[in-house]
């Protein structure tokens, strides 16, 4: 997970690395600041989702 900044939640759900990895996942996802105007997805950095908007 080392390039974490280049690839977006749906990759890395692809990936399956919720399943692999849930402690990385969650890393990713908590605390969410964006979400995804496309998939709904929630991340902690703007760069990990294709279209992000930050939650308010």
């Amino acid at each position: 997970m080392s390039d974490d900044t280049t690839k977006t939640l749906c990759a890395y759900v692809e990936e399956e690395l919720q399943v692999k990895d849930p402690q990385s996942y969650m890393a990713l996802i908590q605390p969410a600041t964006h979400y995804c105007e496309n998939c709904g997805r929630s991340a902690a950095k703007a760069e990990n989702l294709c279209n992000p908007k930050e939650l308010s």
